[in-house]
């Protein structure tokens, strides 16, 4: 090790290159073959779809429109949009999971110039899996991926199916 601190020191290793010894042909060469392939495969699985990860589209057979209140004071509401009942409501400086997922596609919907108006869906799909989508930019939030705990909070939103929908036995 003390050898190697002295090759630095005395300058028979450098780690600086310098004009007498610039960086090889042959690294930029493999540089520039790896970033022109990068950006080849890259066109390639926009145009061809291969390689691309989608989600499936899955028949929604539950769901309610979601609105976020924000109020002056910091603190936030989940509302239900059609009825326009308070369905969870944090204080200022606090934050509830529902309330942070639609605060973050709120902010998505900002970064790409779409309208802030309208709900956000909360969706039970056929598959089982239960999200939240924004119509507004297409983005779609997997909740499982965040933990049993946190899907529970969002199929709790969920409306109580009635009796017609139970298909309740006599």
């Amino acid at each position: 090790m003390k050898s190697l601190a002295a090759a630095i020191r005395n300058g028979s290793i450098k780690l600086t290159p310098d004009q007498d010894r610039p960086i090889p042909k042959p690294i930029l060469f493999s540089a520039g073959a790896l970033a022109l392939f990068a950006l080849l495969a890259i066109a390639g699985g926009r145009t061809t779809g291969i390689g691309v990860a989608a989600t499936p589209e899955v028949e929604t057979i539950a769901h309610r429109d979601l609105q976020l209140a924000e109020h002056g004071d910091g603190s936030a509401a989940v509302i239900d949009a059609a009825s326009r009942d308070t369905l969870i409501e944090v204080g200022p400086e606090s934050g509830a999971f529902a309330v942070e997922v639609l605060r973050n596609l709120a902010r998505d919907r900002i970064r790409k110039g779409a309208s802030t108006e309208g709900p956000y869906i909360l969706a039970l799909k056929a598959d089982g899996r239960l999200v939240v989508e924004d119509p507004q930019t297409r983005q779609q939030v997997e909740l499982r991926a965040f933990g049993k705990l946190q899907a529970e909070v969002f199929a709790d939103l969920m409306p109580a199916p009635d009796a017609a929908t139970k298909g309740s036995a006599k």
